[in-house]
């Protein structure tokens, strides 16, 4: 039976997740210490379907619900205030700051005329500037536009030389960016971009042999090498893979074409990258092939591969124990051991509501991008 918005509310506040249920614990929600995930989602109220950031402390096995007028994509924390949250809507013009604390937004904010939210941006070191990549809807060409943290105001512009870009990731004072877009002429073509944002030059261009291949998501590790997760762009070739990619530092890239099997399973997008540093394992969910991947890092191969019902976000727990993957129709989370990197049966919580692209742990982030010891 759906659930009415009274039902709804009434439900979420006496319950936690799934089959472990319990009363409400009245305990501090968000803990730096305990695991916690946030999740663009929705759910139907109604019989309509109401966005949201989907709040779940894994510890307290509690989940809260704040309501959007879109449905977020990318998610990320302000360095400087670990309560504050923007969302941002995937190729839309719609983004939004949201006060953890309150559970309410605080902010509606929008893109120009013209142009588009790819899902995808990154603060500045000191959290005083936002920089978000955005598509010009007639042209397709793409921007990092740098705003103003308090005011949203754009204060810059720096062009991500390629065509529909999406993803980024800042280390240090370089920016890379996903330039996903193709042009008819092959001008353009599918690429990773690497800009030194203190002399806004191009440091490096990354291509990929198969130009199937749209370098759609990617993680940069602390050693500069890249793990790059693709879509691929012959979509109405039933037989394009989406294609995993690792390049080596102002290297090589090498796309993975081994072991057949898979590769040939990996239909669709391969969209969330999650790695264990200690174990140097990357996980990668492919939805539309209802199938998780994990290559090693190091020797840049398959260490295992099995079914999994739409698998989207990914994330791991404070303790590198465990990997934690949103999935299913019904949207539900399960927690996969990485020391054998097995299900464990007994983990999975539903329903989430987490129908979102992408999983964040508020808690590790913490860790990555406040000075030790803030972000308590």
């Amino acid at each position: 039976m759906l659930l009415n918005r009274r039902n709804f509310l009434k439900a979420i506040t006496v319950s936690a997740l799934g089959s472990n249920l319990s009363a409400c614990t009245h305990k501090k929600l968000f803990n730096p210490d305990e695991d916690i995930f946030l999740s663009g989602g929705s759910y139907l109220d109604d019989g309509n379907i109401q966005n949201a950031l989907i709040v779940i402390n894994l510890t307290q096995t509690e989940k809260r619900i704040i309501e959007t007028t879109f449905l977020p994509h990318g998610i990320y924390i302000d360095p400087n205030n670990k309560y504050r949250v923007y969302c941002y809507e995937k190729n839309g013009s719609n983004a939004c700051e949201i006060d953890l604390k309150t559970k309410e937004i605080v902010r509606h904010l929008h893109t120009e005329t013209n142009q588009l939210f790819s899902g995808h941006t990154s603060f500045s070191m000191d959290g005083k500037s936002i920089y978000c990549i955005e598509t010009n809807v007639d042209t397709r060409q793409g921007s990092i536009n740098i705003r103003d943290t308090e005011t949203f105001q754009s204060t810059q512009q720096l062009p991500t030389l390629g065509l529909s870009p999406h993803d980024c990731q800042l280390n240090d004072h370089v920016l890379t960016v996903s330039n996903t877009g193709q042009s008819s002429s092959d001008f353009h073509q599918p690429s990773l971009v690497k800009i030194d944002l203190t002399t806004e030059k191009l440091i490096e261009r990354i291509k990929l042999d198969d130009k199937n291949l749209n370098c759609g998501h990617f993680y940069v590790n602390d050693n500069g090498n890249i793990i790059i997760a693709s879509a691929p762009l012959d979509i109405g070739n039933k037989s394009a893979s989406g294609g995993i990619s690792f390049h080596q530092l102002n290297d090589t890239t090498i796309t993975m074409t081994e072991p057949d099997v898979v590769i040939r399973r990996m239909t669709g997008e391969a969209l969330g990258i999650q790695i264990n540093k200690k174990h140097q394992i990357a996980a990668i969910t492919h939805p539309a092939a209802n199938l998780l991947t994990f290559w090693s890092t190091k020797d840049k191969k398959i260490i295992k591969a099995f079914g999994f019902e739409n698998p989207r976000g990914i994330s791991q727990t404070l303790d590198q124990k465990n990997f934690v993957v949103s999935y299913g129709k019904k949207s539900a989370m399960a927690l996969i051991t990485i020391e054998d990197l097995s299900p464990q049966i007994e983990s999975v919580i539903q329903p989430t509501f987490t129908s979102g692209e992408h999983l964040i742990n508020w808690s590790e982030s913490l860790r990555e991008i406040m000075p030790k010891g803030v972000y308590r």
